[in-house]
């Protein structure tokens, strides 16, 4: 493997202060991540005119800040069991409900313009399973201690054969651990937009979140249970939030998807990226396998640029690694400890990861 570093001397009328930044292309090779404080130290290696170019069109933030997450508008006080909604192309919507121990909230096709706002749940299943829900908007939604139904499976928002242009906004999904969906050859999500059919097409925003502990039991199917899945006729943005805990991906996405100040940690993989994708600000806390995966095809290469990618977990977590095709991880700003592993063993071959600015934490 070769290490490839460009050395051109900064300006001398810059300054001796001014900061120095790091150019290089790493063929799959190894080097270091974030505990969480703040950066302490740019690279010692000077910059080329071009990485400085690039450092300085960044995003400018170095850190994941959480968000204020807003409650749902409706008092614990009136929580109680509720009948299944069956939404029909009539259907309004649902607003300031407080439900308890439930099997699925909302359930239904051909529906457009519904509107799921102010819902708080516990103990429920899914929330919303739905088909052709065009321009559906959900706000202000929680469900705790949300368990798996053995036939519905999981998570707050279920659809297929398109969304129109959607809205995700403020909203809560944490998992009962002791009620994980059961091993089968489904897939589940607390947001999944599903269906590779020419219907399966519309825009969406995810703004404002905190998804937790999304399982599924061992057994002989793989256990696909992510974060946010995405399939390929599904854009949009997910912005200001964070993964934790998941059988499968963090995020997986299939689309033309923007992802920025988002926190991913205790997935297989904080990302799946199946296309070319474009990100701003994301963090990577300690993932089982590897921080990101980026799927190729033959014959094709694809290229994943990240803005500004803290790596805060534990080191020796691969950062990337390529499989079935060529992908390149271009990296503008990482910010990372010197012995973090960039790049897996067994990472398809002719694959890279490129750095211009690397900052130590």
């Amino acid at each position: 493997m070769v290490l490839s570093i460009k050395r051109d001397q900064a300006p001398k009328s810059l300054g001796k202060h001014m900061f120095r930044t790091l150019g290089l292309v790493l063929p799959m090779l190894a080097m270091g991540p974030s505990n969480g404080g703040a950066p302490a130290a740019l690279s010692s290696l000077t910059a080329s005119p071009l990485a400085m170019a690039q450092a300085t069109a960044t995003t400018a933030a170095t850190t994941f800040t959480m968000p204020s997450i807003a409650a749902p508008q409706v008092s614990s006080a009136a929580c109680k069991a509720a009948s299944t909604l069956r939404m029909t192309a009539t259907t309004p919507g649902i607003s300031k409900l407080c439900v308890v121990d439930g099997n699925i909230l909302v359930n239904g096709k051909d529906a457009s313009g519904f509107v799921m706002r102010d819902i708080k749940s516990q103990r429920y299943g899914p929330l919303m399973r739905g088909s052709n829900v065009q321009d559906l908007q959900v706000q202000r939604v929680s469900d705790t201690e949300a368990r798996a139904d053995a036939t519905l499976g999981l998570g707050l928002v279920n659809v297929s054969n398109g969304i129109g242009k959607a809205s995700f906004h403020d909203l809560v999904w944490i998992g009962d651990k002791a009620h994980p969906a059961i091993n089968s050859d489904d897939a589940w999500a607390a947001i999944a937009l599903k269906g590779k059919d020419a219907d399966d097409v519309g825009t969406f925003e995810i703004n404002n979140f905190d998804f937790q502990n999304l399982f599924m039991n061992s057994g002989s199917y793989y256990q696909n249970v992510d974060g946010i899945s995405t399939e390929g006729g599904y854009s949009g943005t997910i912005t200001n939030g964070r993964v934790i805990n998941a059988s499968d991906a963090c995020l997986d996405i299939k689309g033309n998807v923007r992802a920025d100040n988002v926190y991913l940690s205790g997935c297989r993989q904080g990302i799946k990226a199946w296309t070319n994708q474009s990100h701003g600000l994301i963090e990577l806390g300690t993932n089982r396998f590897v921080g990101i995966i980026g799927k190729g095809s033959k014959g094709v290469t694809r290229t994943i640029t990240i803005d500004v990618l803290i790596a805060s977990g534990d080191p020796n977590v691969p950062l990337f690694r390529a499989e079935d095709g060529v992908v390149n991880l271009h990296i503008r700003r990482l910010i990372a400890k010197p012995g973090q592993v960039l790049s897996a063993s067994g990472s398809f071959s002719g694959s890279k990861v490129t750095i211009d600015q690397r900052m130590a934490i």
